[in-house]
């Protein structure tokens, strides 16, 4: 036998070999069927929103600020009777009043305007003004202000109306 028939004997020889060490999938063998369980996924839910305040606020806004803002909000309850007192914001104040009512006096429009549940307010930029709770139940509102960066949130001022 030739050098070259030599080496292809030991090639297919060799090829043979492999082929009976040959996993399932390789060389061409017919791959066995695995079945593989795995535990079904749990469910994916997203996490649940808060419930939707809203009110309507029956005066044309327009927001304008010098520069950067802070925007913060927050929900507060005010009980029978109680009061903000006096005071006025550096930016504007926009509340929903998700439960109760309440009275809203502003410098310049002295009429007590009552504000009931879905119903909204806005108080501009630096205009004194002060809520009141006159009603039997508290009065929850949900309140978001846009500020100047740093600034306190609120400062008192005199009564600018007489309350009455």
């Amino acid at each position: 036998m030739t050098r070259y028939g030599r080496a292809v004997v030991l090639v297919l020889g060799a090829g043979a070999l492999l082929a009976g060490c040959a996993q399932p999938g390789q060389l061409g063998a017919t791959p066995a069927t695995v079945t593989v369980t795995a535990p079904a996924p749990a469910p994916v839910t997203a996490p649940a929103l808060p419930e939707t305040v809203r009110g309507t606020i029956d005066v044309p806004v327009r927001v304008r600020t010098p520069g950067p803002a802070e925007y913060s909000v927050r929900t507060i309850t005010m009980q029978p009777g109680e009061t903000t007192g006096w005071q006025q914001h550096p930016g504007t104040e926009t509340t929903v009043v998700e439960a109760g009512a309440v009275t809203l006096l502003e410098e310049d429009a002295c009429d007590p305007r009552t504000v009931a549940t879905g119903s909204g307010l806005f108080v501009a930029d630096a205009v004194p003004h002060v809520l009141h709770n006159p009603g039997p139940e508290p009065a929850r509102l949900v309140v978001a202000y846009l500020l100047a960066p740093g600034a306190p949130e609120s400062s008192p001022v005199p009564p600018a109306c007489a309350e009455g």
